[in-house]
């Protein structure tokens, strides 16, 4: 929809008053965000925020020797033979589920906080098929995304699924390709397991926008752009405001769908005088279509074909500003374009600057480099990492895992199975299709003339918008993804990532226990009951450096409790621990108790026995930290059968200095 002037927009406003007042819209829920103006926009509202302290994180069957070939490699057997594809103490929330080439005979068993018995088990494909009405359509999918030897199949589940304790999936006979993306707030957050009979209209909004606006919010301003002819080299101000704040929620253009508009024109953005653009993206690029016009419908962008040639653009990420904001679109083709009208949708911004994000991109374009994963996006700070739009021609690109390292760690959080994969697809080349979080907006090898060959020669339009779970970080951000199955084949990548950025990182380090170190123990007052020495232990990390070996020694811990103390800042909104561990073994998990009060359980249940080294964060919530300068840690160590030994090779303790609100809330109130 687009208001192409004041008299439009009044109607469409008092429509909207009849439609409220008779009941034709349905009616939201209320967000538990402070200052979230509308639930049906939160999903992009909390993003102007610093986040709240809490980790997203991704399982998958990524293969653990680095090499290609992702399919069958659970986190571990259970007692029943099963594959565990899942397994996390709470309190969390599965965001989503992808998966492809399931086994007719393939059964998902879902174990809620310490269940023995299944509360549900459902075959693989009746999942994702919708058959079962706690899991419904269109928030689970089974369609066609590949057009591989037969194999064309992928299953998305974008039901939210919280768990206040624990959650255990397995897949009875063998897990094929999968990944699980799942949020992990610190003990006390107050999460309901999941029941199948919760609110979920934010998530049906979203499915339901295709090219709708979202509501409209109190003072929305609409800022018109108008040129009738643009030169080659030429450049139109859509929108310039000084000592003024607010936030943008919509940007509309209308224009000619010539490919170099998509190709070969520009947007640039700067909030408040920033040295540099903080976006600078080719116009295809930041609208989800990277080489042409295609009728495609995402969550935060759209594109729709017109009559006569023409077509219409949206964006609603909302970005905002606190003192100045200016867009340009440039067009860099070398030939006149036809005329462009743009409409900038424009509200009050009531977030304190010292709490706010910036809205930003990073374009990157060029050779692939062997052995190093193609860069996403690389940046210290705090904020959120929410998507990327990619293209790439030459030779064969896809099979390649995303790696995205959060906050410094040494193994991706993040770790996939493939690119078509990341794009919520599947056994490349794809076909077309749109949803609120993936978009594949170029069906190579039809344009490529039904050949491989020519769909090689053929560039991609791929889009992933992390909106479901956007990615939080709080010292800096490393997104990176493969070219090929190891970062090894020479192709043409172009890119548009898509975060919200302040430059300066929510938490800093404070203390640091190098495990095995007798001075550092005794500086920290370590101790730990059945613990041995590992010794010199040579290993590598999972990711792009997985040839790159370390050196450490630490302890493994068969039972018994592990104790020592650490110093903290106590203005603390929260603190961090990370554990260096060794993955070699059994799932290991242990109690942890802050100053004598039980604060959560501390697990870690991949596999992996090739890479292994893995650095693994505990959140500890302000109430048990705040005013603090020291704590008090005690692990006790889980026993078992079903465990291998408790590892420790260091830890870091990072303190988070938001002045935000309580947090965590930011995800854990949205789980409808």
């Amino acid at each position: 929809m687009v208001f192409r002037d004041a008299s439009n927009w009044l109607i469409g406003f008092l429509f909207l008053l009849i439609a409220l007042a008779t009941g034709a819209l349905a009616s939201q829920p209320a967000a538990t965000e402070p200052d979230a103006p509308q639930a049906d926009n939160f999903l992009l509202d909390r993003l102007v925020r610093v986040p709240g302290q809490y980790q997203v994180l991704e399982t998958s069957s990524h293969n653990p020797t680095a090499h290609n070939g992702d399919s069958g490699w659970p986190l571990y057997k259970d007692a029943n033979g099963d594959d565990v594809i899942f397994d996390a103490a709470g309190p969390g929330c599965i965001r989503s589920i992808w998966g492809t080439a399931f086994s007719e005979k393939g059964t998902f068993k879902f174990c809620f906080d310490g269940e023995k018995k299944p509360r549900y088990t459902i075959g693989e494909i009746d999942f994702f098929s919708g058959k079962h009405p706690d899991f419904p359509p269109p928030l689970v999918s089974y369609d066609e995304r590949g057009q591989f030897r037969g194999l064309r199949r992928a299953g998305n589940c974008f039901v939210p699924i919280p768990f206040a304790k624990s959650l255990k999936i397995a897949v009875a006979n063998k897990a094929t390709f999968y990944h699980v993306i799942y949020d992990l707030y610190p003990y006390g957050t107050p999460i309901h397991t999941f029941t199948g009979k919760e609110d979920r209209t934010t998530l049906l909004n979203s499915f339901a926008r295709e090219s709708r606006p979202p509501a409209m919010l109190p003072g929305v301003e609409i800022v018109k752009a108008d040129s009738e002819q643009n030169a080659p080299d030429g450049q139109v101000v859509l929108f310039d405001r000084k000592d003024a704040g607010g936030i943008i929620r919509e940007i509309v253009l209308e224009a000619d769908g010539a490919n170099a508009l998509f190709q070969n024109t520009r947007l640039l953005m700067q909030w408040d005088g920033h040295e540099r653009d903080d976006v600078v993206a080719p116009t295809g690029m930041f609208f989800g279509c990277a080489t042409h016009s295609a009728n495609v419908a995402s969550l935060p962008v759209t594109v729709r074909k017109l009559e006569g040639g023409r077509v219409e653009l949206h964006c609603y990420f909302p970005m905002p500003f606190w003192h100045s904001a200016r867009i340009i679109w440039q067009n860099k083709s070398g030939q006149s374009l036809g005329p462009l009208h743009a409409r900038i949708m424009v509200g009050p911004n009531d977030v304190q600057q010292d709490q706010g994000t910036y809205f930003t991109t990073l374009f990157h374009k060029g050779e692939t480099t062997y052995r190093r994963d193609w860069p996403f996006f690389d940046s210290p700070g705090a904020g959120w990492f929410v998507g990327v739009v990619q293209s790439m021609y030459q030779d064969h690109y896809c099979e390649g895992n995303e790696h995205f390292y959060i906050d410094g760690a040494v193994s991706p959080q993040i770790n996939g199975t493939g690119t078509e994969d990341y794009y919520l697809g599947c056994f490349w080349p794809n076909t077309i299709y749109s949803s609120p979080f993936a978009m594949s907006a170029v069906n190579i090898l039809a344009e490529g003339g039904g050949k491989i060959e020519g769909a090689y020669a053929t560039p991609t339009s791929y889009s992933r918008f992390h909106l479901e779970a956007p990615i939080p970080f709080f010292r800096s951000i490393d997104a990176r993804i493969q070219h090929g199955g190891m970062s090894d084949v020479r192709s043409n990548y172009s890119s548009l990532a898509f975060c919200y950025l302040r430059a300066r990182p929510d938490m800093r380090e404070t203390d640091f226990i190098d495990v095995g170190n007798l001075t550092s123990e005794k500086m920290h007052e370590y101790a730990a009951e059945g613990s041995t020495l590992t010794g010199l232990i040579t290993a590598s990390p999972e990711g792009e450096y997985f040839e790159t070996s370390e050196d450490q020694d630490g302890r493994q811990h068969t039972g018994g409790q592990i104790t020592f103390t650490v110093a903290i800042d106590q203005k603390n909104a929260g603190v961090r621990l990370r554990r260096r561990l060794d993955q070699a073994s059994l799932p290991q998990a242990a109690d942890v108790y802050i100053d004598g009060q039980y604060a959560g359980r501390w697990t870690h249940t991949e596999q992996n026995s090739d890479l292994r080294w893995f650095d693994s964060d505990f959140d500890i919530s302000q109430q048990f930290t705040r005013g603090k300068s020291a704590l008090s840690v005690k692990l006790v160590v889980a026993a078992g059968p079903e465990f291998g030994p408790f590892c420790d090779f260091d830890y870091h303790v990072y303190c988070s200095m938001s002045p935000a609100r309580p947090r965590g809330q930011e995800s854990s109130s949205v789980v409808n």
